[in-house]
């Protein structure tokens, strides 16, 4: 019976302490409020003033906006393109002015951060573009000697057909410096002239390439129709072979047609040496802790809190000590 009575006093004292404790809670948020409405224009004068000083802040800093082009490099510019976007880095965080102005960039204040470019691996690229003998993958694997992250050596880059450039920017720019990066790789001349003679032949094989399919349909006309006109090559053709010829000149056929397809697509890519697939946008990518905006002005409003509630704790243990002494 003691024993359940002692239980009972136990408890009783744990719910007493759990309400004191309560209620210091509610006197210790009263005492704030009390205080953030004595000190209101003070504190919403920190955080304007923090807002402002973390904007310019952000502003002059590196900044994690950022753009993700998906590109694909023709006429054979790889090498072009990786090393045009190492300059362009380096001239940016150099603040080279002549450079900078002749591209269309901003020379007074910075836009580009930092510029980041990798392949898009695609084993199948490189199992067509190893084919030839002296070339093969074994001897690639050889060259890399033993890299980490193998298929994205530079010994590889050059094979892949697509390639994803990170551009890092400060909050000075905007979605035209994505346009100006594009400008600034498309204006090599040498490469332009180059764009234009591939072009040209691009053009021509689809011509010739939609000569041969005529041929190839002459060829059915002429073997379905025996009184038809047909060209003396095309009846040479019949007389020296069998009739299941007609299989392959129909595979042949289906083939041309695929690469007339494929011609005519990337056709339209030769629009520049760099050809963006996806349409690039400007945003943030940074998290909470790198907004500086707001991140500024909570801090300057805990240590304005701070500062007071040091203040109040070393008066307190000022007049124990006084007391103390008498």
């Amino acid at each position: 019976m003691a024993h359940q009575t002692t239980d009972e006093i136990d408890l009783g004292l744990v719910f007493k302490k759990i309400g004191e404790q309560y209620r210091k809670f509610l006197l210790w948020l009263f005492h704030w409020f009390q205080f953030v409405l004595k000190h209101w224009i003070i504190i919403l004068l920190i955080i304007i003033l923090g807002a402002v000083a973390g904007y310019y802040w952000q502003k002059g800093s590196t900044g994690k906006n950022l753009a993700t082009l998906i590109v694909q490099n023709n006429f054979d510019s790889t090498s072009y393109v990786y090393d045009a976007l190492k300059l362009l880095k380096t001239k940016s965080k150099q603040g080279d002015a002549k450079f900078l102005k002749r591209y269309g960039f901003n020379t007074e204040e910075a836009e580009i951060a930092d510029i980041e470019i990798e392949p898009i691996v695609n084993i199948l690229d490189l199992a067509r573009n190893t084919k030839d003998e002296d070339r093969t993958l074994e001897e690639y694997m050889a060259q890399t000697d033993f890299e980490d992250d193998i298929l994205l050596s530079e010994v590889f880059y050059t094979e892949y057909k697509f390639h994803k450039v990170l551009v890092y920017t400060t909050a000075n720019a905007s979605n035209e410096t994505i346009e100006k990066v594009i400008d600034y790789l498309n204006s090599n001349e040498l490469l332009q002239e180059v764009r234009l003679v591939s072009i040209e032949e691009t053009k021509q094989q689809i011509k010739n390439h939609e000569k041969s399919i005529k041929d190839i349909d002459g060829v059915f006309e002429s073997y379905v129709d025996s009184n038809s006109t047909v060209n003396p090559a095309a009846q040479v053709y019949f007389k020296n072979n069998e009739n299941n010829n007609l299989h392959m000149l129909l595979e042949e056929k289906r083939n041309i047609m695929n690469d007339i397809e494929e011609l005519k697509a990337e056709l339209i890519k030769y629009d520049g040496i760099v050809t963006v697939i996806n349409k690039p946008v400007l945003h943030y990518s940074g998290s909470f802790f790198d907004n500086k905006v707001v991140l500024l002005p909570l801090f300057l409003v805990f240590l304005y809190f701070l500062f007071f509630a040091l203040r109040g704790s070393y008066f307190r243990v000022k007049k124990m000590a006084e007391e103390n002494k008498r």
